[in-house]
């Protein structure tokens, strides 16, 4: 089942003491990357956040921003004095360490990490706050998949409908290859003879058909278009199977692009080389899609 990179997904939750909004957005990329924006509380937990998204996603750049507002009344700033206090017999003994006077402010001391601490006991809810995090990006993970897979399913639709223009197109220039050998043949033998109508000279039959197959031969695509119809079979394969296949696509597509640029470079029919040119043109839009997929 195909899936596009890009997606949205979203999950609240509120009670009495809190409100969180997570929200989840996709875009391409060759790779997973995931950015996240979380608030200090929870930037501890950061893996064990990110751990749902890794599991699910193989390839884009998610963008993970969690919402966090406390609606207890309590203070803004909590004092750490045990914190304080620890700072404080610590530099005293190394006072008497180095025979140093000067005196210790408490000013200085709260600038000290983990004295002023912002909110109430932070530690004491943040266990809480990520198992609600993690149940919330579940469900907006869900709804980002969904959506993922319902562009899949039209980029898959585009995909198959582009491929079998291609295999239309294909069936054209096959039918029209034995037609340029023909008209090469009819043009070689009007100029030779022209040429000739005032000499001497005769140029045997077994002459020109030398030169007709050498022609024949030089502008043949057949093996060409087998293998540009084999791709395009591997890439209606491909594109139902229930996995990451984005990275394989592309490589499908290479493949394809290498049959129809040694075709171009062959064919020798300014007809052909119209049709060659609206193949490339053709798989160059499925590349565009192929960007999107997962």
């Amino acid at each position: 089942m195909l899936k596009s990179m890009t997606g949205f997904g979203i999950a609240e939750y509120k009670d009495d003491e809190r409100t969180i909004r997570v929200e989840l957005r996709s875009v391409n990329n060759r790779f997973l990357k995931i950015d996240s924006r979380l608030p200090d509380i929870m930037q501890a937990f950061e893996n064990e956040i990110e751990r749902p998204i890794r599991e699910k996603i193989n390839r884009g750049t998610v963008l993970l921003n969690v919402n966090y507002h406390s609606l207890r009344q309590e203070s803004e700033y909590v004092l750490r004095s045990d914190r304080l206090k620890e700072y404080y017999h610590l530099l005293n003994s190394i006072k008497k360490e180095i025979g140093s006077k000067e005196k210790i402010s408490v000013n200085s001391l709260i600038l000290l990490p983990g004295v002023l601490q912002k909110g109430k006991n932070p530690e004491d809810d943040r266990d809480t706050l990520l198992s609600i995090c993690v149940s919330l990006i579940d469900e907006a993970l869900k709804k980002m998949l969904e959506m993922r897979s319902v562009e899949g399913r039209h980029l898959g639709k585009d995909i198959e409908q582009r491929k079998e223009g291609i295999i239309s197109i294909l069936d054209k220039i096959e039918k029209r290859a034995p037609v340029v050998v023909r008209e090469y043949s009819k043009r070689l033998q009007n100029r030779v003879a022209s040429l000739l109508a005032e000499t001497t000279v005769e140029l045997t039959d077994s002459n020109l058909c030398r030169e007709i197959a050498v022609f024949a031969d030089r502008c043949d695509i057949s093996e060409e278009i087998s293998r540009l119809k084999s791709h395009l079979y591997q890439l209606q394969e491909t594109i139902h199977l229930d996995e990451p296949i984005g990275r394989k696509l592309d490589f499908i597509v290479q493949e394809m692009f290498r049959e129809t640029n040694t075709m171009c470079s062959k064919a020798n029919d300014s007809v052909m080389l119209k049709d060659l040119v609206d193949v490339k043109t053709e798989i160059e839009k499925i590349r565009e899609q192929i960007f999107n997929i997962e």
